[in-house]
């Protein structure tokens, strides 16, 4: 029998209004804090991976802090669509291993180092201009096709669901609890790294504090809070790797074609598909607006093309 893939799991329910009134205004807001928290530079995201340079680290640590407690208040004042969208996440993994979740962050991890960048992370460099991000952002297109023609193969090999249990149900609390209880640790841990590392003796030598860059801190809050309008107003969570198959499935332009990769083919149409796409061009005008007006467009340092195209995501 063949095996069943994520795409017939839960879906988000996203239309073409909610892509319009909350996909763009979410990537603009995205690239901006991105860009302006200066996170999203080439030696910035590799610095991290040697523990030599911390922005990356405080922006995803505060993004998770905002994310859980966002979570939470939806937990409280939306119920029904946290639920919904928590069911559309956990839907993405439901046909996945252990093994694929660990092979695929290795690869994840490896891309960024080499590449200094992530799915999301070079859009925004390619909108305030970061020298050879179109190389990066090729890579990852490579990377989706790549995945896309040898999909059977990688479900085959990698298949077998994981027994997926909420921590709250280890716990016996509430999700809310659980969820502002693990933000409140992780604000003392980044505390600690702020307090050990200011973020003001921690940027590249051409930002100044405030007016050509953010605390990543701050960066990271305005990130994970626009999990309430993707939720609200899409069904979704944020996300960005998707994207690159929704664009690579256009070049299937024969019915023959997308019978032969109908993985890809899945990621075609639709607002569910599209809203990642929107998104993603949104936040690269937001970022080359911010860069334009803290007059750091194109003043960072990019990296050479060839290791500069593994950044890319593996597939969809």
């Amino acid at each position: 029998d063949p095996l069943p893939s994520s795409q017939t799991m839960a879906t988000a329910g996203t239309t073409w209004l909610g892509v319009a009134t909350t996909a763009i205004p979410m990537g603009l807001a995205f690239g901006t804090a991105m860009q302006s928290g200066l996170v999203i530079l080439p030696e910035t995201i590799r610095m991290q991976f040697t523990f030599s340079r911390y922005i990356m680290l405080k922006m995803f640590l505060a993004a998770t802090i905002s994310s859980c407690t966002s979570f939470a208040i939806l937990s409280v004042v939306a119920p029904k669509a946290f639920k919904r969208a928590r069911e559309v996440y956990f839907g993405c993994g439901s046909d996945k291993s252990i093994t694929a979740a660990a092979a695929g962050g290795a690869m994840l991890g490896a891309g960024m180092a080499i590449g200094g960048a992530c799915p999301g992370m070079v859009i925004v460099q390619l909108g305030c201009g970061v020298p050879n991000a179109g190389y990066t952002f090729a890579g990852g297109l490579l990377g989706a096709a790549t995945y896309g023609a040898f999909e059977p193969a990688f479900r085959k090999a990698l298949h077998g669901p994981i027994k997926q249990r909420k921590l709250e149900e280890h716990t016996g609390g509430s999700f809310t609890t659980v969820a502002l209880g693990f933000a409140g640790l992780l604000i003392a841990v980044v505390g600690l790294i702020e307090y050990l590392v200011p973020w003001t003796s921690d940027l590249p030598i051409f930002a100044t504090p405030w007016r050509s860059s953010w605390p990543p801190i701050l960066s990271g809050a305005i990130i994970g809070a626009l999990q309430i309008p993707a939720v609200l107003g899409l069904g979704d969570t944020l996300g960005s790797s998707s994207a690159y198959m929704t664009l690579l499935s256009q070049a299937l332009l024969t019915p023959s074609l997308e019978g032969a990769y109908a993985h890809v083919t899945s990621f075609k149409k639709g607002a569910d598909n599209w809203w990642q796409v929107v998104y993603l061009a949104a936040s690269m005008a937001g970022s080359y607006l911010s860069s334009q007006q803290m007059g750091t467009y194109g003043a960072a340092q990019g990296l050479d093309p060839p290791p500069g195209g593994g950044g890319g995501p593996p597939g969809g």
